[in-house]
């Protein structure tokens, strides 16, 4: 019986979520009511509330999961420790899990990227990404604490984030066009090789 109870919940907070999303793809998030989320999942008030306090709630859940699956995405495999041992075969496989991490919540994505009506998602998406590649470059062992410029590794971080990010927005309005390897190389290439070089043969 707890199981069969247990299914259900998560029946209808899938339910709530989806319809959430898809009233965001037509809505501003600001003039979207409970009663519109209800209607939407079928179901009534009550039972929204059930599960979430409010619309802020249902969101911050949402994210949350969202962004806890992307980082776990980012984490190297379990043989490697450090960024000083991650090959250009091991990068890939990690930017492959990024893109069908974003893939898997796609009309999350899709929105937090276009809707200017909730921007601080879009910054906990951002400091997501950030803070994964300030990490990785804190365990490496080939620079020594006193031989790193940390004002200059800010805009190092900075300038790949916002590239990252610019791809994966610039994917999730053209998914159709570019496969997840594909956009996947391209992103490795450009970090790994001399960007001038790859614009030359473009």
């Amino acid at each position: 019986m707890r199981k069969k109870t247990d299914l259900r919940i998560i029946r209808t907070k899938k339910s709530i979520k989806k319809a959430f999303l898809d009233l965001l793809k037509e809505k501003n998030y600001n003039k979207i009511t409970i009663q519109d989320i209800a209607e939407e999942a079928m179901i009534n008030r009550n039972t929204f509330y059930l599960h979430y306090l409010d619309k802020d709630d249902l969101l911050d859940q949402l994210s949350s999961e969202c962004f806890n699956k992307l980082k776990e995405s980012m984490n190297a495999s379990s043989n490697i420790n450090i960024i000083d041992d991650l090959g250009y075969d091991e990068f890939y496989e990690i930017n492959k899990k990024v893109f069908k991490s974003i893939e898997e919540d796609f009309d999350f994505y899709k929105v937090i990227l276009g809707d200017e009506s909730i921007p601080y998602l879009s910054f906990k998406f951002t400091n997501v990404i950030k803070n994964h590649m300030s990490e990785g470059l804190d365990k490496s062992y080939s620079l020594k604490t006193d031989e790193r410029n940390i004002d200059h590794r800010i805009i190092y971080v900075e300038y790949m984030a916002a590239g990252l990010i610019g791809v994966i927005r610039f994917w999730v309005n053209n998914k159709d066009k570019y496969s997840i390897e594909e956009v996947s190389r391209i992103v490795i290439n450009m970090y790994s090789k001399d960007i001038l070089e790859l614009l030359k043969n473009c």
